[in-house]
């Protein structure tokens, strides 16, 4: 009979970590934006080029009516940084566009296809978006107010401790020998985390919640539900990229159900979505996620098997 010891060892050494830690890898040296290299331009890069994405996902129309009013998420974050780096950061924007072949425009008219000039238009918006907030800073900014070099940025998590609530949903598909069972299930999450740079985050926390599979009742083919409370202990470590974000979580799960106390198990998962703008100290974000579970055969009970595919709505918050 396998122990918990030797089952959660088989589990962490099987390809099913291998995989979700590969693709973080892949994802981290070839999916990030480009960034500035001094600290203070970096944030204020990562808050301009959220509040354009914002108004982007809205469907971008007419520049100047979008630029107007990404300027008033950009505004704040640049009334914290001093007019040296706001024009050292324009200078490295228009290095950039240079490096990838100059104006947009100029390359579309040349023969590029437009899906391949993503990034320079994103360069040129973020560039024309800081001018234009240059035209009114520090005149719209508040008297108290003051320009740091130590400025972390207003939109990110990076070197700063956070607190995360989460809800979680997801369908789920179990394997129990030969049989099959569906269901779905939700919980509530909360973790204490902390940004360890401008790309990652770790974060540990506790969840609760329920979970229905569907059971056929005893004599009869008719199909119903079976609950269980399952609580967890989860961790996960977060990669952002400007305003996407990239999860790969390990948890411990225990389940409750029909007043007996199911032995615990683990979980492997992967998540991917959007972080919203900070707005009163808060930040949203939407996932989704994909995770595998497994409760190994203990105390005269069959291992058993869950794929769950889901949402992940959050908020963080900074103090």
């Amino acid at each position: 009979m396998m122990n918990h010891q030797t089952a959660f060892r088989a589990f962490i050494q099987s390809t099913c970590l291998r995989l979700p830690v590969w693709l973080v890898l892949v994802a981290a040296t070839a999916g990030c934006a480009a960034l500035p290299r001094q600290p203070t331009e970096r944030a204020l890069y990562i808050d301009a080029r959220k509040a354009l994405h914002g108004e982007s996902r809205l469907g971008w129309t007419v520049d100047r009516i979008e630029l107007a009013e990404a300027a008033a998420q950009a505004e704040p974050s640049a009334c914290r940084v001093t007019a040296a780096r706001r024009k050292a950061l324009r200078d490295w924007l228009g290095q950039r566009i240079a490096l990838l072949g100059g104006p947009a425009e100029q390359q579309f008219r040349a023969g590029k296809d437009i899906d391949d000039l993503e990034e320079v238009i994103d360069l040129e918006r973020t560039r024309a978006l800081l001018e234009d907030v240059e035209l009114h800073v520090p005149a719209d900014c508040p008297f108290w107010v003051k320009p740091s070099d130590t400025f972390k940025g207003l939109h990110s998590a990076a070197n700063r401790f956070i607190l995360i609530a989460e809800s979680m949903g997801a369908g789920s598909i179990s394997l129990v020998g030969r049989r099959i069972q569906a269901g779905g299930g939700g919980a509530a999450r909360v973790f204490a985390g902390y940004g360890l740079s401008t790309h990652w985050q770790f974060a540990a926390g506790f969840e609760a919640g329920g979970d229905a599979v569907l059971q056929k009742e005893d004599g009869s083919d008719t199909l119903a539900p079976e609950g269980a409370f399952r609580f967890g202990v989860p961790a996960f470590l977060r990669l952002t990229d400007i305003d996407r974000i990239y999860d790969v979580e390990v948890a411990a799960i225990a389940r409750l159900q029909d007043k007996e106390f199911k032995p615990w198990g683990a979980r492997i998962g992967l998540a991917g979505g959007v972080a919203g703008l900070r707005r009163l100290g808060f930040m949203p974000s939407l996932q989704l996620w994909v995770g595998y579970e497994i409760f190994p055969a203990q105390d005269g009970l069959k291992t058993e098997h869950v794929m769950r595919l889901g949402t992940r709505v959050g908020i963080d918050w900074h103090p």
